[in-house]
């Protein structure tokens, strides 16, 4: 029977974090360089932070058709962020409800205040020079 210190010393060492993508999954494979003039260039750097992701992330989902997160505009930012954890807590709340785990505030009342916090995002997801 092996030693249970020298089995654990054969395992590969986790030391937290995400875990690595299998083979296929991992984004090891280019495309040669694109030649974009520095207006281009300026152009999808923007429309990447705008949408809040990354340049490669940008053309991957436009290249295969894929849709872009809706980007919040710049005024609008702060609130959005604010009220993301607010959003999270409330369907927490409700979940805890539904499973028995929590009591107090009425369902009615959680469920409505979800429904006025999730159409205050959606409105300043619109843009205020649309309106």
């Amino acid at each position: 029977m092996a030693d249970p210190a020298s089995e654990r010393r054969e395992r590969p060492r986790w030391k937290g974090g995400r875990p690595s993508l299998a083979d296929a999954a991992r984004r090891g494979a280019a495309l040669p360089a694109v030649r974009l003039t520095q207006d281009e260039l300026s152009a999808v750097q923007a429309d990447a932070r705008l949408c809040g992701i990354t340049v490669s992330d940008l053309v991957r989902r436009r290249l295969f058709g894929r849709r872009l997160p809706r980007a919040v505009p710049e005024i609008n930012r702060d609130a959005w962020s604010r009220l993301g954890p607010l959003a999270a807590n409330l369907n927490q709340y409700v979940r805890a409800i539904h499973q028995g785990q929590a009591a107090g505030a009425p369902l009615a009342l959680l469920q409505s205040m979800r429904r006025e916090l999730a159409a205050l995002r959606r409105a300043l997801l619109d843009d205020s020079e649309d309106q």
